[in-house]
């Protein structure tokens, strides 16, 4: 599925939080702002609310060159609001530092913390998102499950499935009646990309229980995908075979019973579905290809021909590999050598290879005479096969010797005996028949 689903990116689209109270409890000590801090929050609340940011932040660096310190803000507040005015003019830099000052003044000042996260996010600094995501869902009271999603999902944006599956584990475990059906979708994207296939599929299950349309299409597949890697053909079969009848005008179903059936062994049923799947949509070559070859293995050879003969129609005049083209002729010839006609199969070969200049089409030819009884003929082909650099060299030589004996030229034939004798799979066979044809000299 490698990853079957390509991971779900979710665009995180919260605003920042900008709030300032007059009195704001602060989370140490809950005491009040200084009188002067309220003050300047006032004035810069006024220029934040004519969208004047630039003003704003003036006003805060005004007051702050007032102190000795080097830091761009005192009051974690007032970072706060020094933070939001640069997010909001995009300078993401200052933004970020302004933040980080207001987290060094109050660690558990969580609108700092997760205004820090949002600028993690929107700078795909996604490792940095995933702590401050993790670090605002453990400040917040009561604790924010969105948090911990954001936390989540960025972790897998980032590569670390592992902790996104730990995040998405504690968040469902946490709030198991806040989780919504996009959190689900990435928990499962996350589990497929940590090739978690056993957790992945009751996760499966439960989403395409929830979706419809493509949705639900795109999970239903996912789940085959699952079953069929983990190698669990029966539960595949099953799921492919009610997703079929659901939806029998839906090719990839029809196409999914063909490679499972495939996967078993179970060819006749393959072959079966591959018709309806023809019937539902145009084949591709290579789906063309497979429907000619289980019909030559099934014994339809008539059908088997009819479909060799369309590719290699479709092959004329096409950039098609010397190897698949020999295949469809291949193909062709022993459908034709199935029905008994000998005759169109050597006419196949004559058309197609009409200087016989190809060794391997010349072997078969070769093949195609012997049956015939036209042993000369096949012990000339045989012997140009051989001569060829064939590769079956030896089985060409093989069979030359046995055309040669056919229609009695011994000396012909041991001449060829000998030279099949010097290959490793014929020898054995070539020896014995040299043995016969002494014997049978001595008589």
């Amino acid at each position: 599925m490698n990853p079957i689903l390509k991971t779900v990116i979710v665009i995180l689209a919260f605003a920042a939080a900008i709030f300032f109270p007059l009195e704001k409890s602060l989370a140490q000590g809950y005491q009040k702002m200084p009188v002067g801090i309220q003050r300047l929050l006032i004035n810069v609340r006024k220029a934040m609310d004519k969208n004047d940011y630039a003003a704003a932040v003036k006003l805060i660096q005004a007051d702050q060159a007032k102190s000795k310190s080097n830091t761009p803000c005192s009051h974690p507040t007032v970072c706060l609001a020094l933070g939001n005015c640069f997010l909001m003019q995009k300078e993401m830099p200052h933004a970020e530092s302004a933040y980080l000052t207001a987290l060094s003044l109050d660690k558990n000042y969580l609108d700092a913390q997760v205004n820090l996260a949002k600028i993690y996010t929107d700078t795909n600094q996604t490792a940095k998102a995933v702590k401050a995501f993790w670090a605002a869902y453990q400040l917040s009271d009561p604790k924010n499950p969105k948090y911990l999603y954001y936390s989540a999902v960025m972790a897998l944006t980032d590569g670390k499935t592992q902790t996104a599956i730990r995040r998405f584990d504690s968040l469902f475990s946490a709030h198991p009646d806040q989780v919504t059906r996009q959190w689900r979708e990435n928990y499962a994207n996350a589990l497929v990309t940590a090739q978690q296939w056993k957790k992945a599929a009751p996760v499966l299950r439960d989403l395409i229980a929830q979706s419809k349309g493509e949705s639900r299409i795109k999970w239903q597949e996912a789940l085959l995908q699952i079953y069929l890697t983990i190698n669990d053909t029966g539960k595949a079969l099953d799921l492919a075979g009610t997703l079929s009848r659901q939806a029998p005008s839906e090719a990839r179903w029809w196409k999914a019973l063909v490679h499972i059936h495939l996967t078993r062994g179970e060819y006749a049923n393959a072959f079966e579905d591959l018709i309806i799947y023809s019937f539902v949509t145009p084949l591709t070559r290579q789906e063309k290809k497979l429907f000619a070859d289980l019909s030559l293995q099934l014994n339809i050879p008539a059908r088997a021909a009819r479909m060799y003969e369309t590719l290699i129609t479709e092959s004329a005049g096409k950039k098609s590999s010397p190897s698949h083209n020999r295949q469809m002729i291949n193909g062709l010839v022993c459908a034709y050598r199935q029905m008994d006609r000998g005759d169109k199969a050597l006419a196949v070969l004559n058309r197609l290879d009409p200087q016989a200049g190809n060794p391997e089409l010349l072997l078969l030819k070769g093949d195609v005479l012997y049956e015939t009884k036209n042993y000369k003929a096949a012990d000339k082909a045989f012997r140009t096969a051989a001569l060829k650099n064939c590769s079956q060299k030896g089985q060409a030589w093989l069979m030359a010797g046995y055309a040669a004996w056919q229609y009695n030229d011994i000396v012909a034939s041991r001449s060829a005996f000998e030279q099949a004798a010097q290959y490793k799979h014929q020898r054995e066979d070539a020896l014995a028949a040299i043995a016969q044809l002494n014997r049978s000299t001595q008589m």
